[in-house]
């Protein structure tokens, strides 16, 4: 769950993300005065050129720490066998 300032730190700048094209599976993204790729599968599938999308980056803590341990295991088993 997220608190209340990682919730206010979503979209905390009020430049718009815009499409701006698309390149084969991949989508241009229009942020202020850059642009930045997204895989065309992570947009819903209605969006087209000239949208302007909300994104929201949540760190997933579960996912971190399960990843952690398998590196860790393989590790292990690298380094002890």
């Amino acid at each position: 769950m997220q608190s209340k300032s990682e919730r206010s730190r979503i979209m905390p700048r009020r430049e718009l993300l815009v499409i701006d094209r698309f390149e084969e599976d991949m989508a241009v993204i229009e942020y202020g005065r850059r642009t930045f790729t997204l895989p065309r599968s992570l947009l819903p599938r209605s969006a087209k050129e000239g949208d302007v999308i909300k994104l929201a980056v949540v760190l997933d803590p579960e996912a971190t720490a399960r990843r952690k341990k398998e590196v860790r295991s393989l590790a292990d088993d690298v380094f002890e066998g």
